[in-house]
């Protein structure tokens, strides 16, 4: 147990250290989620295989549920560490992306075209007004961008995308790696 904590404080301190990296030299890379998403499933991942892959060569007999579990070992203390980074991050180290966001969100709606796809998108909202619109869309998009959301949020998907990623290797490495 306790090497699988130093599997998930490496990859999560290197998570953390590639998104601070991108903060302090401003990279316009910063702005998109997208690619820091696709990074932290990497690093989840990495941690999780990598883990299960030692733990699978040093043990002589073990089952599909302990492989999940040792995986799920490595997963949780990740989830932890990198959510709540988030939460700081987006609370008090860079709230300028939210407010860039919701301003942007703001801008588009300007717009009598994107007023009228939203209402095309949604039948509740054909007899409301312009105006009640960009309000509903600007209270939605303002609880997105909130600190204490982005971290339920990512607790709950990383939490789950741990899960997954637990079984999924445990089931590989047992098919493939390590059939005997």
């Amino acid at each position: 147990m306790k090497n699988a904590w130093t599997y998930a404080l490496g990859f999560g301190g290197a998570f953390i250290a590639l998104k601070m990296l991108a903060f302090a030299a401003q990279w316009q890379l910063l702005h998109q989620i997208q690619p820091f998403v696709l990074l932290n499933m990497a690093f989840l991942t990495a941690s999780i295989a990598l883990f299960l892959y030692k733990k699978k060569r040093t043990e002589a007999q073990s089952n599909i549920l302990t492989d999940i579990k040792n995986g799920l070992s490595v997963g949780l203390p990740y989830t932890l560490l990198v959510s709540f980074f988030l939460f700081f991050y987006y609370k008090d180290i860079d709230p300028s992306f939210n407010q860039q966001k919701l301003a942007q969100i703001e801008s588009q709606m300007d717009s009598p075209s994107e007023i009228a796809q939203i209402r095309k998108s949604n039948q509740a909202l054909e007899n409301k007004t312009d105006q009640e619109i960009r309000t509903l869309a600007k209270q939605n998009m303002s609880l997105m961008y909130n600190p204490q959301f982005t971290l339920s949020v990512s607790l709950l998907a990383l939490l789950v995308y741990s899960t997954l990623n637990s079984l999924l290797i445990a089931v590989i490495y047992r098919k493939i790696v390590f059939k005997d």
